[in-house]
């Protein structure tokens, strides 16, 4: 099978890996988007799940990752629920892992076991630690491949940033202890720009916001009278939309409208008063460089990399207060 991605290149793959992309598992992530609900209310928010796992398994691929790590990179969304994140602020999860939590359970049930299992490999021992991939998985500050992929996927396609930068970035990751590490303070610099363009200016942005205070409150109300069940989750986003908009429900109807209401926003300050508040996951990057013969954090080096930290810090904590002002006009 020969897999194709913008970022990465065109790869023949092993025949577990084809076997595995073309499962119902990993093909249904075509129908589970990246950004929550938020690409119902901007068709240009189209990036899903699925694009994401391809290009974190490619990734590893490149980086010279074995089929078992990419495997891992390949599988490690995929238990993602309708509306990725949307869910966790319905669950309450703050650290934003629902999908982690319900993992095991699904997989249990799910294909992947057995397509697996006529390969030579334990499930188990693969999927259910991905703290074992050292080029998948890393605690942030550090880059890894989901990290590094999510960030790059969603820079170009949502502000722009030109794929030879991309292309031109991607020749300076090296792998030393396993671990991800640039061969230049410039480029951990370049990282950490496009990385805060997607975890404040888009993550933060008002509609995304909205989006998914809405689609919160909706899920949270269907599977409240039980017009939803958790197992409906784990449906496509098109049947859930389906699923809802086929339910005689007046309150659920309202919902509905007031979600697709054109409306403006005004970002205000703690104390103002405010309709929307949200607080999402802390995320920050320092990208490990290494000078001369020493690996170390790119702020380390950089004045302007230790600036944008603690600006992203800044505004992590604070969270982000909407007042939705009124209707949008056309």
């Amino acid at each position: 099978m020969i897999v194709s991605d913008i970022l990465y290149g065109e790869y023949e793959v092993e025949e577990v890996l084809s076997e595995l992309i073309q499962s119902k598992e990993v093909q249904r992530l075509k129908e589970i988007h990246m950004v929550g609900a938020s690409y119902l209310l901007n068709p240009l928010w189209n990036e899903t799940r699925y694009e994401h796992s391809i290009g974190v398994m490619l990734l590893i691929r490149k980086l010279g990752g074995s089929i078992e790590e990419q495997i891992a990179g390949l599988l490690h969304d995929v238990s993602h629920t309708v509306f990725p994140h949307v869910i966790d602020l319905v669950m309450k999860r703050n650290q934003e892992d629902y999908h982690e939590k319900i993992k095991e359970e699904y997989l249990k049930e799910s294909s992947i076991p057995e397509i697996l299992k006529q390969y030579r490999f334990d499930w188990q021992e693969l999927l259910l630690d991905d703290t074992q991939w050292k080029i998948l998985e890393q605690e942030a500050p550090v880059l890894c491949a989901d990290r590094v992929d999510y960030t790059l996927r969603e820079a170009h396609r949502y502000f722009g940033t030109d794929l030879a930068e991309i292309h031109s970035f991607l020749k300076e990751l090296s792998l030393i202890d396993g671990k991800i590490v640039l061969r230049n303070v410039a480029a951990g610099e370049w990282f950490n720009e496009e990385y805060y363009k997607v975890v404040l200016d888009f993550f933060y942005a008002p509609v995304n916001i909205y989006g998914y205070e809405w689609m919160s409150q909706i899920l949270t109300y269907a599977l409240a009278n039980e017009s939803l069940s958790v197992n409906d989750l784990m449906e496509t986003e098109t049947q859930i939309l389906t699923q809802l908009s086929e339910m005689e429900d007046t309150e659920l109807r309202g919902l509905f409208r007031q979600f697709y209401q054109p409306v403006t926003f005004l970002e205000v300050l703690p104390g103002d008063r405010y309709d929307i508040y949200q607080k999402k996951k802390t995320r920050l990057v320092d990208p490990l460089v290494r000078v001369d013969e020493t690996v170390d954090f790119t702020s380390n080096y950089s004045e302007k990399a230790q600036k944008m930290n603690r600006q992203a810090q800044e505004k992590s904590e604070k969270g982000i207060y909407l007042r939705v002002c009124g209707i949008k006009k056309e």
